[in-house]
């Protein structure tokens, strides 16, 4: 038998348009309809095709119960293994039950609503959508008309008669009490009214995904791009406050941007109040990563907020969180938590990204056998320094220093263990260096060190410990190594980037031919003084430098 939706565009293909929609906005406007029953009282025939769920939320099953109260008769079709096909169980002894039939069909992706009234008649029809992989689209068709609804309650007299032949003539009477005769247009306005501010609900989420996709695009900052979705996602869903927080070896520290609204006090308790909401909610999502939701008689129980909160994961493990937060009334529906997945979602990439830009800006500025600057990175830390250095009328030394006899230790050894030799020089450097120094591998077996802030005596007390230190380590499968050094010092010996480097570059030179394993200063050195006399440089710096 072909679905209520093929049968009804079959027979009114003038009256019925299909509509393309998200599963969720379906859920959503059978609410809608619903709510005409509930809220207005009708004593009406209530039928209902409901889609398969693995794990039916409470709050909907109630929902049923109520309309069964509402109603004058409700006829539902349901898997067997659905929690609603308990429902008539559980309610055998009360005055008022439901028909609850099991699907048969094939299509288990059908879905209707149809509601008869002597003053009120709708109809909802959907099937998933051939065209989405996915399952998250379907396809659908609704209206007020009279004549469309008898229609499909013609067809669900045939459903009934060939599914479930002894219900047949019960179900027949209920529709005979029923039958609809005309729509009320207050009724069907309120519906559309509910529509039309739905609609105007998913535009605002639109906007807010398109935003922070765009930010995600056009930023790199990733502490701006957790800003503008919190900001977003805040006013989107009119929430009280909205928070994201990611963490873990992608992103370094643990980063955190909240959006309070304009109406809500922004006050030192409230914000340590979120803190701790996020807290919780992040030891909940760690241990069962998916999404916590607190609403409803639940949200009086704490501390009457009403939040939701996903997970943020990459490749399967936890990242970080979303999390949004309102008044206790608050229930949260199908559309808003969609929301919460899609923007975790793009965060996630969104953090992946970053680190891999951090990646490759690491990459591209490191030596990779022995983790420190290359020539181009050691040039722009240079350039840095020496521009730091003459706004602050401070001196600066540079270090140039090279691996005595490294031709050697190749050609004995082997070159796996010159590479061993230069990872060592690396590591020494590391260590005895201040974290304002900056070592680069200059090229081959030669490095260069900028020590910021020092004078020639103190550059000479630096090169003399790292001669020292290189002496006395041992290479595996080689022995020991020694290594010559050159310093010059800024002003002192130059006065610009590059004639710094060939000057400490000569001090080097005077250490190899003086017999190696030494620190020399440029020949016919002469110290000078660096005071309020001495002129500024005129250094031109690349704007990429001052940004970096």
């Amino acid at each position: 038998m072909n679905s209520l939706y093929h049968s009804l565009l079959a027979l009114h293909p003038r009256q019925l348009t299909p509509i393309r929609c998200s599963v969720s906005t379906i859920t959503k406007l059978q609410t809608y309809f619903e709510d005409v029953v509930l809220e207005n009282g009708l004593s009406s025939l209530v039928i209902e095709s409901m889609p398969t769920v693995v794990d039916r939320p409470a709050r909907e099953t109630a929902r049923v119960k109520g309309i069964v109260d509402a109603a004058q008769d409700v006829v539902l079709f349901v898997t067997a293994d659905d929690p609603l096909a308990q429902l008539l169980v559980d309610r055998t002894l009360e005055p008022k039950t439901a028909m609850i039939f099991e699907r048969r069909g094939d299509d288990l992706q059908e879905r209707f609503v149809v509601i008869a009234d002597a003053r009120f008649s709708a109809l909802l029809a959907a099937t998933g959508n051939p065209d989405d992989p996915t399952g998250n689209e379907s396809v659908l068709v609704w209206t007020f008309e009279p004549d469309v609804v008898y229609s499909a309650l013609e067809y669900i007299m045939a459903r009934m008669t060939a599914e479930h032949p002894f219900h047949a003539g019960t179900f027949a009477d209920a529709v005979r009490l029923s039958m609809p005769k005309a729509t009320s247009l207050q009724l069907a306005m309120g519906v559309t009214t509910k529509l039309t501010r739905l609609v105007q609900e998913q535009t605002k989420r639109e906007l807010a995904l398109n935003r922070i996709a765009t930010a995600i695009r056009n930023t790199r900052d990733l502490n701006n791009l957790l800003r503008t979705a919190a900001n977003e996602v805040g006013r989107a869903l009119n929430a009280r406050c909205c928070a994201v927080q990611v963490e873990g070896e992608l992103v370094g520290n643990t980063k955190t941007e909240s959006f309070i609204r304009s109406d809500v006090i922004a006050s030192n308790e409230n914000q340590a109040e979120l803190a701790r909401d996020i807290e919780l909610s992040k030891v909940n999502l760690r241990a069962i990563p998916k999404p916590w939701v607190i609403d409803g008689d639940a949200a009086l129980d704490n501390g009457g907020v009403a939040q939701a909160s996903v997970p943020l994961l990459y490749e399967g493990s936890y990242v970080g969180l979303l999390l949004v937060q309102s008044e206790a009334f608050r229930i949260w529906d199908d559309n808003e938590l969609l929301l919460l997945h899609t923007v975790a979602d793009q965060l996630s990439v969104a953090v992946n990204q970053a680190h891999l830009i951090a990646q490759l800006q690491v990459q591209a500025l490191s030596d990779g056998l022995t983790g420190c600057y290359n020539r181009r990175a050691f040039e722009m830390q240079l350039e840095r320094d020496l521009h730091l250095a003459t706004r602050m009328r401070q001196p600066l030394s540079l270090i140039m220093l090279d691996a005595d006899g490294f031709k050697r230790i190749n050609d004995q050894a082997g070159h796996d263990t010159g590479d061993c030799a230069l990872r060592i020089i690396a590591e020494n450097l590391r260590t005895e260096l201040r974290a304002v120094d900056s070592a680069a591998r200059f090229g081959g077996d030669e490095f260069a060190v900028i020590l910021p802030q020092a004078d020639i005596e103190g550059a000479l007390i630096v090169a003399e410990r790292l001669r020292k230190k290189i002496a006395e380590t041992e290479i595996p499968g080689y022995g020991f190594m020694t290594a010559s050094f050159g310093l010059a010092t800024f002003p002192v010996h130059a006065s610009s980037r590059d004639t710094l480097v060939i000057t400490a570059d000569r001090a080097l030179y005077e250490s190899k031919a003086g017999g190696r394993n030494r620190v020399s200063l440029p020949p016919h050195d002469s110290h000078g003084t660096f005071d309020d006399a001495t002129p500024l440089l005129d250094l031109e710096i690349p704007a990429e430098v001052l940004r970096t």
